[in-house]
């Protein structure tokens, strides 16, 4: 049977969002556009989003995502197509992102640091009718009349046709009832599965995240978490643009770059993961942190060290609030609350409007089970791939593959994973992918990868036998490179003997971890 939140933390929840839980959706705005041109009606020149020192206000982000869609529906783009964005931060990627929305179509936002061996299974599944890159930066002048006649290339972004679906087949490969994004992730298989987003998941995650952290319109935040993934597009843009506030992207993260940001822009919020909040502090050992702007700090997309937690709190003077999600829920399953900041790291309480249950957890003398959960955020399935899809959905339920229980102070703690998945710097990383890229070494003979916590962050140590008589670190990286992100590539590589195993071959990790 389903759990529901505690009668206070409900009573709590309304008054900060202003509405009954079971009412939520009606207050959603349908697509971000619909937030863009409700707020650029409102307030046309307040700030919407700044990147490469460029700042666009929303009144000027709608007019420039109408002449982008009109160039992207020029090229054939049309309602359900895919397009992908191959872009780091910046304007680029979220005015194509709000275009492609304006037209019904689906943007698969991946990272331009991937290998092409990774970034090819992806354009090869998503099928998608362009891919969009950058080659300069945009144009300091963006709105100037001539340059909005030709927004992609102000922007300095290319439309490529090479190496995508053309001519697609329309119809052999459709996407789910109005998807807004498709972000893609690896899986314990190693094969990319394209999670559906759809416009209802976005807003509905961004309208709750934003009313929990208290947006408004006076507020600005800063991030450098990449829109490639579900907590950079749903939990920060998405509920900056449900809420009329200011969203201030960087490129690329720089513990200098955030902490200038944080005493000189008047930022209000910023939102990271842990191994962030690492180097801010490691940045700034010897300066009092005085941000007196900044009222609320966030960490998710990996676990939360308790020292971690507690140093940043020291330093900043400010709660670090924490959360909890999957992209397959959109992302946010669980966060903390700013009204009541918790001294532990949980993720906090299940976000209104989602039900969860906890199947097991009954039967556990302490407790725990798998955490499943169903709302207004979980996807619409993988696409194109029905068999997995059935797997974690069922019956409107999402089986998130990670244990749970519920703490004394009824707030959400994830003990461990179902799922073999390390997080090291808020990017997912799956074993049996690392595993595949070692075993296609000709001195690799077996290979088992598992992950190592240490304070804010995960490291990905191999156990290996090999037939060479030593193996360097930094080779077998270069080597690894060729079909693997420099996020995936190993942090410690140890030789063994024999890995340990099970009579039926199965290699057994747990007393892996107990040799580290």
């Amino acid at each position: 049977m389903p759990v529901w939140q505690s009668e206070d933390v409900r009573e709590a929840d309304e008054a900060v969002l202003g509405v009954a839980t079971t009412d939520i959706s009606a207050r959603l705005f349908l697509t971000p556009i619909a937030a863009i041109e409700h707020w650029a009606g409102r307030n046309p020149q307040a700030s919407c989003v700044s990147a490469e020192d460029l700042e666009l206000s929303y009144e000027q982000v709608s007019q420039l995502t109408l002449l982008l869609a009109a160039e992207f529906r020029a090229r054939g783009t049309e309602p359900g197509d895919r397009v992908v964005l191959e872009l780091e931060n910046g304007l680029g990627v979220v005015l194509s992102f709000l275009a492609l929305n304006r037209l019904g179509a689906a943007a698969v936002i991946v990272s331009p640091r991937l290998s092409e061996f990774e970034r090819q299974k992806i354009v090869s599944h998503a099928l998608p009718v362009a891919i969009i890159t950058a080659i300069t930066a945009p144009s300091c002048d963006l709105m100037r009349p001539k340059l909005m006649t030709n927004v992609l290339a102000a922007l300095g972004l290319v439309w490529s046709e090479d190496g995508a679906a053309a001519p697609l087949d329309r119809d052999k490969y459709p996407l789910a009832a109005n998807v807004a994004a498709m972000i893609y992730t690896t899986g314990t298989t190693g094969e990319p599965k394209g999670v559906m987003l759809t416009h209802q998941n976005l807003m509905f995650t961004g309208f709750v995240s934003g009313k929990l952290r208290g947006l408004g319109e006076a507020d600005r935040v800063l991030t450098a978490l990449p829109l490639s993934h579900a907590f950079g597009l749903s939990a920060v843009l998405c509920s900056v643009l449900t809420q009329g506030a200011s969203l201030e992207l960087m490129v690329t993260f720089s513990a200098a770059g955030i902490l200038a940001r944080l005493r000189d822009r008047a930022i209000t919020g910023f939102l990271g993961v842990p191994a962030m909040y690492t180097q801010l502090i490691s940045a700034d050992r010897d300066t009092a942190l005085n941000y007196p702007f900044l009222r609320f700090l966030f960490s998710g997309g990996a676990p939360l060290d308790p020292t971690l937690k507690k140093t940043v709190e020291a330093r900043f003077g400010l709660p670090l609030h924490n959360g909890y999600g999957l992209t397959e829920s959109g992302p946010t399953i669980a966060q903390t609350r700013l009204y009541s900041p918790l001294s532990d790291t949980s993720v906090g309480f299940v976000i209104p409007g989602v039900d969860y249950q906890i199947v097991g957890a009954s039967t556990s003398e302490e407790g725990i089970g798998e955490l499943k959960v169903r709302g207004p955020n979980i996807m619409a399935g993988y696409y194109r791939n029905q068999a997995q899809t059935d797997q974690v959905l069922i019956d409107g339920w999402l089986a998130t593959g990670d244990l749970a229980r519920i703490n004394g102070s009824g707030a959400l703690e994830i003990v461990g994973r179902i799922k073999e998945l390390v997080i090291k710097n808020g990017f997912n990383v799956y074993p049996p992918e690392v595993e595949a890229a070692l075993l296609k070494l000709p001195e690799i003979i077996q290979a088992a990868v598992i992950g190592q916590a240490v304070p804010g962050n995960e490291r990905i140590i191999a156990f290996v036998q090999t037939s060479a008589s030593r193996l360097d670190l930094g080779r077998v990286n270069q080597q690894l490179r060729s079909t693997l992100a420099g996020y995936k590539l190993l942090d410690e590589i140890r030789v063994v003997d024999q890995l340990p195993s099970a009579p039926s071959g199965k290699i057994l990790k747990h007393r892996l971890a107990d040799l580290l």
